[in-house]
Order: C-alpha cells, then sequence, then structure tokens
C-alpha cells in the first residue's frame, strides 16, 4: 500500500458518504434509501435487508462490522472487523487494481458475506459510484438495460461462467476488472476466460484476512499459476507445510492458515488444497481440489473427491456425485471421461451418489458422505 497516495477520504470520514448510481448521498440518506427499497417487495427483502444492515453498522456505528467465517471446515465463527481494518483492505485492493474516486463499480454478491460487504466497503471509503443489482440468479439478466461500463466488480466463479455463456460480447463491453472469489476456477472456465478482453483475476482470502492479501490473473496472455501478494503482504509455510499470511496493514498481523501451499519465495504460492482434505493413498498426496479443477468440465453433476479407509493403499479416492441416479448407471461413461483428465493413482476406487451435498449458507459444499 503506497504511503504516498492520497485517497478519497480518511480513514475517521470513510463511511460518511456513498455515491449510488452518480448520486451521492450521505451514509444516512443512504441507509434510508435501502430499507424503502428493502420494504418494496418481499421477494428480495432477504439481500436488500442484508446492505442495509451492513450500512447501518458502517453509518450508525461506524467503527465496525461484523461477519462470519465461511464454516466450510466447521462451525461459522462471528467476527468484528474495525473500521481500520475495512478502510485499509479497500485501499490494498485499490492499489493492486489502480481504482479512483468515481470508478463505476457492481455489487451483485450477497452482503450477508465479506465479500459483498467489501465492495459496500469500498464504495464508501474510496468514493466510487456503485450500482446494486440481485446477487441471485443471472447477472445479465439482472443488469437489465443498464449499459455502464463497470471498473471494478467481484463475482464467484459460477456467476461469471452462466454470464460469459449467456452473452460473452456483454461482458467484455461492460466489465473492465473481475475478481474471482468464494471457490475455485475450473479448467473449462479457465479456457472459456482466454481472449476475453475483461481482466480477469483470482483472489485468495478468507474473512479473518478481510478479503483477498494474493492475486493470479486468470486470462490475458499466460494464465498465472502463482499467486502473488499484494501491498506488504509476505507468506511463510508452518510445519505442516500449510500458508502463514503476515498482514502488516491490519489489526491482526499474523493468520495461520489450514491451506497447503507450495512456495516459492515470501511474496508467491501456488495452493494446492485445504490439508483437511488431503487424500494419503500408496505414498502419495493427492489433493482433491485439484482434481476437481480438472474435472469439472467432465462429469455433469455437482461432485467432490474424498477418502475411504484401504487395507492396501491406506487411503483410497473416493468420487462423490449429487444426482438421483445410480452409479453403476453412469460408471462406465464416467470412467471413459476421466480417463482423459486423471492419472491412474488419481483415478476413483469408488463411487457414491447422494440426491443433495450438505451445503453452508454460502452454499460451499461440505465434503460428507
Amino acid at each position: 500500500m503506497s504511503a504516498r497516495r492520497k485517497y478519497a477520504r480518511t480513514i475517521d470520514e470513510a463511511f460518511h458518504w456513498l455515491t449510488v448510481d452518480g448520486k451521492l448521498m450521505s451514509s444516512v440518506a443512504a441507509l434510508t434509501h435501502f430499507e424503502r427499497l428493502a420494504s418494496t417487495r418481499k421477494k428480495d427483502m432477504e439481500w436488500k435487508k442484508a446492505i442495509r444492515d451492513v450500512l447501518f453498522q458502517l453509518a450508525i456505528g461506524g467503527r465496525s462490522i461484523t461477519a462470519s467465517t465461511s464454516g466450510t471446515t466447521g462451525p461459522p465463527k462471528w467476527m468484528t472487523i474495525p473500521r481500520r481494518d475495512l478502510v485499509n483492505s479497500a485501499r490494498v485492493t485499490a492499489d493492486a487494481f489502480q481504482l479512483r474516486e468515481g470508478d463505476r463499480t457492481l455489487l451483485c454478491l450477497p452482503c450477508e458475506y465479506i465479500a459483498g460487504k467489501m465492495m459496500l466497503v469500498r464504495a464508501m471509503a474510496l468514493g466510487l459510484d456503485l450500482h446494486v443489482i440481485d446477487p441471485r440468479g443471472s447477472v445479465i439478466d439482472n443488469l437489465g438495460t443498464t449499459t455502464d461500463r463497470f471498473r471494478f466488480t467481484a463475482m464467484v466463479p459460477l456467476q461469471l461462467h452462466r454470464a460469459i455463456q449467456e452473452d460473452r460480447a456483454r461482458v467484455e463491453e461492460q466489465f473492465d476488472i473481475i475478481l474471482l472469489g468464494g471457490g475455485p476456477v475450473s479448467a473449462v472456465l479457465q479456457e472459456d476466460l482466454q481472449g476475453l478482453g475483461t481482466h480477469v483475476f483470482q483472489g485468495y482470502g478468507s474473512t479473518e484476512t478481510v478479503t483477498h492479501v494474493a492475486l493470479r490473473r486468470v486470462n490475458g496472455g499466460v494464465p498465472e499459476e502463482l499467486y502473488t501478494a499484494i501491498a506488504n503482504v509476505t507468506f511463510s509455510t508452518d510445519e505442516r507445510g500449510c500458508l502463514v499470511v503476515r498482514t502488516p496493514h491490519l489489526t491482526r498481523k499474523e493468520h495461520v492458515t489450514n491451506d497447503l501451499v507450495q512456495l516459492t519465495d515470501d511474496r508467491h504460492f501456488r495452493w494446492l488444497g485445504r490439508i483437511d482434505n488431503v487424500i494419503l493413498s500408496g505414498g502419495k498426496k493427492i489433493f482433491p481440489e485439484e482434481l476437481e479443477v480438472r474435472t469439472a468440465g467432465v462429469i455433469p453433476f455437482p461432485h467432490f473427491f474424498t477418502a475411504y479407509p484401504d487395507d492396501l493403499l491406506g487411503q483410497a479416492v473416493t468420487l462423490v456425485l449429487e444426482t438421483d441416479q445410480k452409479p453403476e448407471d453412469v460408471l462406465e461413461e464416467l470412467m471413459a471421461a476421466l480417463l482423459s483428465v486423471l492419472a491412474k493413482h488419481e483415478l476413483p476406487r469408488r463411487v457414491v451418489a447422494l440426491r443433495n451435498f450438505h451445503r453452508t449458507r454460502s452454499g460451499k459444499v461440505l465434503r460428507q458422505v
């Protein structure tokens, strides 16, 4: 984060104002605006209420917001993020993407979670011009007749995948920078993004690090495999091989994760997967998340890989499908597809079909069989 750069608002006045569709409003007026919107249509109430709740914390409280962890590896935990951390995180994003006061931005994520909350924080702290749409369903459909070009937005991979399938040209026309988070970018999506005029990045971060602390470019020239630290963030690993993140711009300076990585230096790493999910099979470490990046385009069902005990291998790979069909009905077709993208030792020795996966409130799959 550059010490020389002058930002639109000081930390103390960061949450006094919000610009929505070119109209500058006091934070209290913005709160009233979204309260009114939340009361107009019952089916839209929840996502608009979430925006109102964040604005209430910023406008009336002004010193912090609350946010929960994802709950992927355990019960979600609520934490309080102080104003200074919120503003410093927003400034780090501004420096990384060269965002300026007045830049048009799109909020298309739910504000129940940190990624959506931080889009509001950035708009207020940096003086950005925010447009808000329903985070449910199609981004393209929900934009309606809006033709503005957005300098910056954040999406989950599924939103972007659907958008480029629906109207690739419109994505190029209306989006300059898209930041992806909340899930892996599949090999199919990464391939689809090549040649797209929009700059697409994948962020690494969490609620604890107040969203992204590292980025990798997904398209443009040669896609990057390594994540690169932003601002003055640095990395190391612990005795397990898991990433340790040092964040001098935040109140908490060090964060120990459960993410296994290959560390290139203290500014770059390759993400392998969660230590909780690793499969130790026949003396080899198999990372389910890596397999899923490759299989997303060849398995026509939501799925994940996990381990099950095996007398010979210690653990063997299991493929879990979300489908009403019986495994034996799809096994032949699946194995033929898997042989094209997986090595022999990565192939599942067992296939399980579940009617419905267990998911967190934010939609992340819980790897339970």
